[in-house]
């Protein structure tokens, strides 16, 4: 009967022994699955702070290529300005005769002078008003245009990350 007791106890304690290895067999995988998925939430969160600090710096880049195309909009638009204002004191500079037409201009003006007496019997010649203001319209297109170029070019350095 000792001997069944005995037995008993042996077998009672090795199933003992087993559940307590399994457990701590069990315990040791959950541990080391928790661990696993650990270095991947870090791994991820890494990630994740490396986009948001890329993202970060597109944003900053960003804004700052559109401060500086802003300014480059800000000056053409001026530039622009300064050619209406050039082109139309031109116009009042060749009115008022504080300036003159090229050569090429004031051909008309003489050939219309040496035929002043047939013009007196005519109606009155507005071809100079007419050149004044093409010479107006001549100048304020081509200042125009230069700013925009100058303003184009500008926008392009902007654009390629030249003008720092």
């Amino acid at each position: 009967m000792i001997t069944r007791i005995l037995a008993a106890l042996i077998l009672i304690l090795l199933v003992v022994v087993v559940w307590q290895r399994g457990s701590v067999s069990i315990a040791h995988r959950a541990a080391d699955n928790a661990a696993a998925l650990r270095d991947v939430a870090e791994g991820e969160r890494d990630n994740a702070r490396a986009e948001l600090s890329q993202a970060q710096a597109v944003i900053i880049t960003e804004r700052a290529n559109a401060a500086r195309a802003g300014a480059v909009a800000a000056q053409y638009e001026k530039d622009k300005a300064d050619a209406q204002v050039a082109s139309d004191r031109l116009v009042a500079d060749l009115r008022a005769g504080n300036q003159r037409l090229h050569d090429r201009w004031q051909a008309a003006i003489a050939t219309s002078e040496l035929s002043a007496a047939a013009a007196a019997g005519a109606l009155a010649d507005g071809g100079a008003a007419d050149r004044i203001e093409s010479a107006g319209r001549v100048i304020g297109a081509a200042a125009t245009c230069d700013a925009q170029v100058k303003g184009l070019q500008a926008f392009a350095l902007v654009c390629s990350g030249g003008a720092r």
